[in-house]
């Protein structure tokens, strides 16, 4: 029987092991190659890229290292398809949400909100930062970067705020700050009210609505 268990990044399915016979001995379990990268990312959101185990996570999906080794040539290639996911999901699809708010006052604020919304993109960003030593990370993180930065720089834009690149710069480096604070110090992050105070006065200072 195929059990369906449920993580915040989706649904990975956990295949009781079979029993081989002579008509397919091949590692093709019901595992493809999105359940190993969605696992992986789930690794990645607990303890970084480092935590990232081809043994642990065949152990977590109910299968052995074989069905791994049917969809990835080795672990490197794993951390580059999570690294892709993770750029499309949390970077990628956030931006095309927020670019169907057709004020970009609001469109600013819901993107401030998601800094205490966005479970796990959060907490992944942050795990990645960590490991931004790793070519393959820091060329990941460079590049959700520079895409998150030009959609800031185009809403500052739009809304006419002077010295509007340094402004979004200013935007986005609250949001780094804030995600390795939920990393290290998550007591310390603002919750509730706070939390809405915080998104208000960064909107007034930033936008230069105070």
């Amino acid at each position: 029987m195929v059990v369906v268990k449920r993580f915040p990044y989706g649904t990975v399915w956990r295949v009781p092991p079979r029993q081989e016979t002579t008509q397919n001995k091949a590692p093709r379990d019901r595992l493809g190659p999105d359940d190993w990268t969605r696992a992986a990312i789930r690794a990645i959101a607990e303890n970084g890229a480092r935590n990232v185990s081809v043994e642990r996570l065949a152990r977590e999906l109910g299968t052995t290292k074989g069905s791994f080794y049917w969809h990835f040539k080795d672990r490197t290639a794993l951390i580059d398809a999570a690294l892709e996911r993770w750029e499309s999901d949390f970077t990628d699809r956030v931006i095309d949400r927020l670019a169907t708010i057709a004020d970009p006052r609001r469109r600013f604020r819901a993107l401030l909100e998601t800094t205490f919304t966005d479970q796990p993109g959060i907490t992944i960003d942050a795990n990645l930062v960590a490991d931004a030593g790793d070519p393959a990370v820091g060329a990941a993180l460079e590049r959700a970067a520079r895409k998150r930065l030009a959609f800031v720089e185009r809403i500052f834009a739009e809304i006419g705020t002077p010295n509007a690149a340094d402004r979004a710069l200013l935007a986005f480096s609250a949001f780094v700050g804030l995600a390795q604070l939920r990393r290290t110090a998550p007591e310390l992050t603002p919750t509730s009210r706070r939390a809405k105070t915080y998104v208000d006065h960064a909107c007034a200072w930033l936008l230069g609505e105070h």
